[in-house]
């Protein structure tokens, strides 16, 4: 049903984003573009993966086995993303999650629990960024999307729910039965109650392993470095073409990527990226035959470096890049 989901949803990006589309001049936008500032762009996109490492390496520590080498971990990271390029229904989260627990010897259960806690910490670091970014996006002051409230206004709101929602995911996760005692309160009973309750559970079960701060500010500080990066990458490549636009709109292009992304799509994330890219950058002008292109670029620059890297070291480490049956995982 994922698969099939995932096929329906990029396939109706693709027509949103391609529809009135003038293919001979998004050619020509591609043609004008700056190539040194796109190939820097790339570097940027492709460096935040083995930055990774040192921050799994913090969430797997225990003192009860040695510490984890930069090798296994990098090589699980390189694999897991190159199959989720390659790969249906996020295969390549399981097979990261496997890849690390075969060669560093970690168990199975430890290595998911520490992905966990990483996939919670990339979401608040996103949002807490893209909260940044809406609220110093200083868009043009009269401008709306068709009889709403001006776009800057929106955007400020946004980016305070943004805050506010970090700030409350934080003191959730410092007091975790209380929030989950009120979550329960709030919703009616039922199976879909117990499932909301049980998924709430585990996220701030996750967060709460950040509660001691030698862990934690670390943590957060190369959480904060990987996506800021990953935010410049999209700002050069935005220069690469062009366009005249502040680093905000960069975050707020990569926290909307990442909300989209959680939406079922095809490996690669077909459609997304041309989009959500284009959506984004309307905010600040900026033509959308001109921003697909660089969508479009963007993607295929960025999809190749770490598919390749991960099929290098698939090879390398002698790990299978298909979908796990259950009896596998």
């Amino acid at each position: 049903m994922q698969i099939v989901a995932g096929i329906a949803i990029s396939a109706l990006l693709v027509w949103l984003a391609f529809r009135h589309t003038d293919y001979s001049t998004i050619w020509t936008h591609v043609q004008t573009l700056s190539v040194a500032p796109l190939l820097l762009a790339v570097t940027l996109a492709t460096i935040p993966f083995p930055l990774r490492v040192p921050r799994w390496q913090l969430l797997l520590h225990s003192e009860d086995r040695p510490a984890t080498t930069f090798r296994p971990l990098w090589q699980s990271i390189a694999i897991g993303f190159a199959a989720n390029n390659t790969l249906p229904a996020r295969a390549g989260e399981v097979i990261r999650i496997g890849a690390a627990s075969r060669l560093t010897g970690i168990p199975f259960g430890t290595v998911l629990s520490s992905v966990a806690i990483e996939r919670v910490i990339d979401a608040l670091t996103v949002l807490a960024l893209l909260g940044a970014g809406l609220m110093t996006a200083n868009l043009p002051a009269g401008a709306r999307i068709g009889n709403g409230p001006p776009i800057s206004v929106v955007a400020t709101r946004t980016g305070v729910v943004c805050a506010v929602v970090l700030a409350l995911a934080l003191l959730a996760a410092w007091r975790r039965p209380t929030a989950l005692a009120l979550l329960e309160r709030m919703l009616p009973s039922g199976r879909v109650a117990t499932w909301l309750v049980g998924f709430a559970d585990n996220i701030l079960r996750g967060l709460g392993a950040m509660r001691d701060p030698r862990r934690a500010i670390p943590v957060v500080v190369w959480s904060l470095v990987i996506w800021s990066i990953n935010a410049l990458g999209f700002y050069l490549a935005f220069k690469a073409f062009h366009f005249n636009v502040p680093i905000s709109a960069a975050f707020i292009v990569q926290g909307a990527l990442m909300i989209v992304i959680a939406i079922p799509s095809t490996p690669g994330y077909i459609g997304v990226f041309e989009t959500v890219i284009p959506a984004a950058l309307l905010l600040y002008g900026v033509d959308k035959d001109a921003a697909l292109a660089c969508a479009l670029v963007y993607h295929l620059t960025t999809f190749v470096p770490i598919t390749f890297l991960g099929a290098f070291e698939a090879i390398r480490t002698g790990t299978r890049l298909r979908a796990p049956t259950t009896a596998s995982t």
